[in-house]
C-alpha cells in the first residue's frame, strides 16, 4: 500500500513522511536515488528571472534541490516561467523534449491558479495529467511542492486574500494526486505536504523574524507587512502581470525593517528572496529521506 498521506494519516503514524509512501513507513519503500539531472517544471519559485539577482547557482528552488543532492548548475534544466499556472505545465514538458529514469522533476506550480480562482477540478486534472505524461516519458522520480499560504505574502496581506483559498486548494491537489497515483509499488510521486513548509511558512509569516529571516514580511505594526525585497512597487504586480523579466537589482530597497535582502523572505509580493527560495528547497529535499534516499 503506498498512498498519499493525508493529515489524519499523518496523525495516526508516528514518521513524519511525505506523499506517496506506505502507510506507517518502512525501509523497503526507500529508493536509494540520485539524480543525474535536476528538472524545475511551474512557475517563480524555479525560474531564475524571478527573484532577486543574486548571481548564485542557489536562487531558485531547484537549483537548491540539485545542490542537495550534490549536483551542478549544468546538472539543472530550467524550463518554469514567472506567474505559469498549471495549465502550462504541458508546454513546459514539451520544451524539454526527452527525460530519463536518472531525473529528477521538481515542480512548484499552483500559487498562481489560487490568486487567480482556477477552477479546481481542471487544476487537479490538468496536474494529474501532467504528472502521468512524465512517468509516461520514463521519469520515475517527481516532487511536487504544495502552495504556500498566498493570503501570508505581500500581495496577499494587501489584497485581504481569502484566507481559506490556498489550504482548500492544497487538500483538491492531495486527493487527486492520491487517487491517482497512491497504491503503487514504486514511490514514483512525491507531494511534500506533510514535509513542514506550509507550516514553517504559516509560523514565519506570523512573526516579524523568524530564523534564519530577520524579515518575514510580517508587521505588527503594519497591517500590510513590510516592503519586500525588490520595494513596494512589487508588491501588487504578481496580480496583474508577472513582475521580473531579468530579476530584480540587488540594490533596490530593503524594506521597512533595514536589514538586507539576504536575510529577507519576500522578493516580491508573492515571490521569495534566493534566500527564502533555499529554505523551502530544503524542506523539499527532507521530503525525498523517506522514500528515495
Amino acid at each position: 500500500m503506498n498512498p498519499i498521506f493525508s493529515r489524519i494519516l499523518k496523525a495516526l503514524c508516528t514518521l513524519a513522511a511525505v506523499a506517496l509512501l506506505s502507510a506507517c513507513g518502512s525501509s523497503s519503500t526507500v529508493d536509494p536515488f540520485k539524480p543525474t539531472r535536476v528538472i524545475g517544471l511551474g512557475d517563480g519559485y524555479n525560474d531564475v528571472n524571478a527573484t532577486v539577482r543574486e548571481g548564485s547557482t542557489t536562487d531558485t528552488v531547484v537549483q537548491q534541490v540539485a545542490a542537495s543532492f550534490g549536483l551542478g548548475q549544468s546538472s539543472v534544466v530550467f524550463a518554469a516561467g514567472n506567474g505559469k499556472k498549471i495549465a502550462d505545465l504541458a508546454t513546459q514538458i514539451t520544451s524539454v523534449g526527452s527525460f530519463s529514469e536518472g531525473d529528477l522533476v521538481v515542480i512548484t506550480v499552483g500559487t498562481h491558479d489560487v490568486i487567480d480562482g482556477t477552477n479546481l477540478t481542471d487544476a487537479k486534472n490538468n496536474l494529474v495529467a501532467a504528472v502521468q505524461s512524465l512517468l509516461n516519458a520514463g521519469v520515475k522520480h517527481v516532487l511536487i511542492m504544495p502552495v504556500l499560504e498566498v493570503s501570508r505574502a505581500p500581495w496577499g496581506r494587501t489584497t485581504t486574500f481569502n484566507a481559506t483559498a490556498t489550504n482548500t486548494f492544497n487538500d483538491a491537489v492531495l486527493a487527486a494526486l492520491g487517487s491517482a497515483f497512491g497504491g503503487h509499488s514504486a514511490n514514483t510521486v512525491i507531494y511534500a505536504n506533510t514535509s513542514g513548509v506550509t507550516a514553517a511558512f504559516l509560523t514565519a509569516t506570523s512573526a516579524t523574524t523568524y530564523p534564519p529571516f530577520t524579515d518575514t514580511g510580517f508587521s505588527a505594526t503594519v497591517s500590510t507587512g513590510t516592503t519586500p525585497a525588490c520595494g513596494s512597487g512589487s508588491v501588487t504586480a504578481p496580480l496583474t502581470a508577472p513582475l521580473f523579466t531579468s530579476g530584480c537589482a540587488t540594490s533596490v530597497p530593503t524594506g521597512t525593517s533595514g536589514v538586507d535582502y539576504t536575510t529577507m523572505l519576500f522578493a516580491d509580493g508573492i515571490h521569495l528572496t534566493p534566500a527564502g527560495n533555499r529554505w523551502v528547497a530544503s524542506y523539499l529535499y527532507n521530503a525525498t529521506a523517506q522514500g528515495w534516499r
